[in-house]
């Protein structure tokens, strides 16, 4: 069983590259199973390498492939202010393009004779 899952693995990223959850969610096993699978093929020389790296906002995931060439190096991370920067100009430039539609949601706070008012409205 365990030889057929790597079995499965391999011909999966021989069409391919993926992440582990992109292999579990394809073979129908576990992302720890896919996991545990890829670090002993590593261990047994069957050529399976970090063919590459996504790089998300929080986090890099390896991107698994096949081949006997030496794993992608790991991307330097990027420091979560830089990140925080770039979001902040993002959203700045999406509300300059979209117009500005009504007044503005105003929010509230209930009081104590609004809630009162609101619990009447709901036994109606």
């Amino acid at each position: 069983m365990i030889h057929e899952q790597k079995d499965r693995i391999e011909a999966a990223l021989a069409r391919c590259q993926m992440t582990i959850s992109d292999l579990a969610s394809e073979l129908g096993l576990s992302n720890d199973t896919i996991r545990n699978r890829i670090n002993e093929m590593v261990i047994e020389g069957r050529g399976v390498r970090v063919a590459g790296w996504r790089v998300l906002d929080t986090t890099m995931v390896r991107i698994w492939g096949v081949g006997f060439e030496r794993d992608e190096p790991k991307p330097v991370r990027v420091r979560v202010t830089a990140i925080r920067k770039r979001r902040k100009a993002e959203s700045e430039h999406h509300r300059a393009l979209t117009p500005a539609i009504g007044p503005a949601a105003v929010r509230f706070r209930r009081e104590g004779m609004d809630e009162w008012l609101f619990r009447i409205q709901e036994l109606r």
